[in-house]
């Protein structure tokens, strides 16, 4: 991991909290934004060959004598090839070493660079429309606002190359290798990085509209505040990468490794993440507006204000999950795993639970209204004040769960396990008990049961009265 990305994820750790965000502005601590490329200062150009067209015989005795120069650096007879903002349109450099070279503001548009060696060359703002740069070395280069709008960069190696502002439309990067490359405010639409290596890369800002990026590896990439609305990124390694900020509606992101990933405040509207591993991520305050997690591990991820309106987690493992004041009406829980699963003060009406696992859940306050939990299990839930008006629990376990002041009114709890279930202050108006077992239930009174409608096959406490004949009609599940 890169220096700046160790202090960047160190610090989100500090300023999480509050008290350490204090003491850190209060030591005079700076945090700031990358610099935008548009305002890195560019150098004049001073080439014989400026604006010029450079004819084939001359560039080849200008890349021989460049190459003699970084054997002899301190031989007079021997020049560094300085052919910025030249016209080489259409140029054979294919294999040439141009090694720290200068090419800044060169025109390259469909030069043959392939397996060419640019190390540490200077290539800002050089057209590259449509250049041949397969398997070329670019590491450490500098490709400030360059334009490479339909350039082929297969198999490119670009360690640390700095693309920053650059434009790469729909540029081929299949399987390039770029560890802690710099793309910040690039516009890579629709370019295809195919199993390309971006470990610890940095796209802070860029656009990556309908990118591909499927197979990639971008463990530890800086996502920030970039546009991957539509992008392709199925199978790709996203390991704690940051998307704080980021642009993801109608992403593909199936069967991706998103473990320990940060969306704070991102939008993932209608993203696809069905089988996406993403134990321990971080979606605080994201919109995951009918998002799809089917199957997916969301074990240990905090979706504290997230907006899971209509979003799809059918089947998907949320054990120990924080869905603290989160939104999630019109949810899908189906079959779901959230035991232990925290949501303080989530509401949603309307929210699927059916056949879901919620034992030891931590819901306390939450608004459930006609949620559904048909055949769930809520063993040992902490439901305390939580509004479940309208909410089915049809044939669901609720053992040992604690409903204390809990709003039941019109709930149904048909064939139901209410066995050693907290009730005290519950609001069981017009509940339906039928078939339910309430043996051995704690704190539920005659009041309560009077409130509800019950029949011969209700179990109750044995220190309560079975009541008289319901007096509302018989309720239909919707499971």
């Amino acid at each position: 991991m890169s220096t700046f990305s160790s202090v960047l994820r160190a610090t989100r750790c500090l300023l999480s909290s509050s008290t350490a965000g204090a003491v850190l502005i209060a030591m005079g601590v700076a945090f700031e934004e990358p610099a935008s490329a548009g305002t890195l200062p560019m150098p004049s150009c001073s080439s014989s060959y400026k604006k010029q067209v450079v004819p084939a015989k001359q560039l080849r005795a200008i890349v021989r004598s460049h190459g003699q120069w970084l054997e002899e650096r301190h031989h007079p007879g021997h020049r560094k090839a300085d052919l910025c903002q030249a016209d080489l349109r259409q140029a054979s450099l294919a294999q040439a070493n141009l090694e720290r070279a200068n090419l800044e503001g060169a025109i390259l548009r469909q030069a043959d660079l392939s397996q060419s060696t640019l190390v540490q060359a200077r290539l800002a703002e050089t057209d590259l429309t449509k250049a041949h740069l397969e398997m070329a070395n670019l590491s450490g280069a500098d490709l400030r606002r360059a334009r490479m709008s339909g350039a082929d960069l297969t198999q490119v190696v670009g360690d640390e190359a700095a693309f920053l502002g650059a434009v790469l439309i729909e540029a081929r990067l299949r399987e390039a290798a770029l560890e802690r490359a710099h793309f910040e405010g690039a516009n890579l639409t629709s370019a295809d990085l195919t199993g390309a290596d971006l470990v610890d890369s940095h796209f802070y800002g860029a656009l990556l509209h309908r990118a591909i990026l499927s197979g990639a590896d971008l463990l530890e990439a800086d996502l920030r505040r970039t546009d991957l609305s539509k992008a392709h990124m199925k199978g790709t390694n996203l390991q704690s990468a940051l998307f704080d900020g980021a642009i993801l509606r109608g992403t593909q992101l199936v069967d991706a490794d998103l473990e320990g990933a940060y969306f704070d405040d991102a939008d993932l509207t209608e993203a696809n993440l069905q089988d996406a591993l993403l134990r321990g991520a971080d979606f605080r305050f994201s919109n995951l507006h009918a998002a799809n997690f089917y199957r997916a591990d969301l074990e240990g991820a905090n979706l504290e204000g997230a907006r899971l309106t209509g979003a799809n987690f059918r089947a998907a493992n949320l054990k120990m999950a924080i869905i603290y004041l989160a939104t999630a009406d019109g949810a899908d829980f189906r079959n779901a795993r959230m035991d232990r699963a925290i949501l303080i003060g989530t509401t949603g009406t309307g929210a699927t639970f059916v056949a879901a696992e919620l034992s030891e859940a931590y819901a306390p306050k939450v608004s459930l209204r006609n949620a559904l939990f048909n055949d769930a299990t809520l063993e040992s839930a902490y439901l305390v004040s939580a509004d479940l008006r309208g909410a089915e629990f049809n044939r669901a376990k609720l053992a040992h769960a604690n409903l204390q002041e809990a709003d039941l009114r019109g709930a149904s709890f048909s064939r139901a396990d209410l066995t050693g279930t907290r009730l005290e202050g519950a609001n069981l108006r017009d509940a339906d008990l039928r078939g339910a077992d309430l043996k051995s239930a704690i704190g539920l009174t005659q009041a309560q049961l009077e409130s509800a409608c019950t029949d011969s096959s209700t179990v109750l406490p044995g220190d309560l009265n079975r009541p008289g004949p319901c007096r509302f009609p018989s309720k239909k599940g919707r499971s």
